[in-house]
């Protein structure tokens, strides 16, 4: 694995992330105001940058596990090609829970074209 720096997350660093400007690498190094973490990624709609940070008294084992998991549930890195499947569950689970609440689903005209 290649050597990359820690990576100081101030305003104008969080500011290029927000803008696309700069990319770092799903489990690169940060330092930030709530110490050291590993970086997860950034929201491009809202410009959120999301962090696994360390905690005190954390041993390598359970941060790479929080890590693991923060990459699980927000579909990051090898995850990402679950993330479809799990959208296409959630638009499933909608329409039976709409269904059996009585309320009408609009039927799509196969007409129409669906735009992803």
């Amino acid at each position: 694995m290649p050597y990359f720096p820690t990576i100081e997350l101030t305003p104008q660093v969080s500011l290029l992330l927000a803008r696309g400007a700069l990319r770092l690498n799903p489990g690169q190094w940060v330092r930030g105001p709530k110490g050291h973490g590993r970086y997860l990624r950034t929201d491009p709609r809202t410009g959120t940058t999301y962090v696994s940070w360390l905690r005190p008294g954390d041993d390598w084992e359970t941060a790479s596990q929080r890590f693991s998991r923060a990459c699980q549930k927000g579909f990051i890195g090898r995850y990402r090609g679950g993330y479809e499947a799990e959208k296409a569950r959630r638009e499933m689970a909608r329409l039976i829970a709409d269904a059996d609440n009585g309320r009408s689903v609009p039927m799509r005209d196969e007409r129409q074209p669906t735009l992803f």
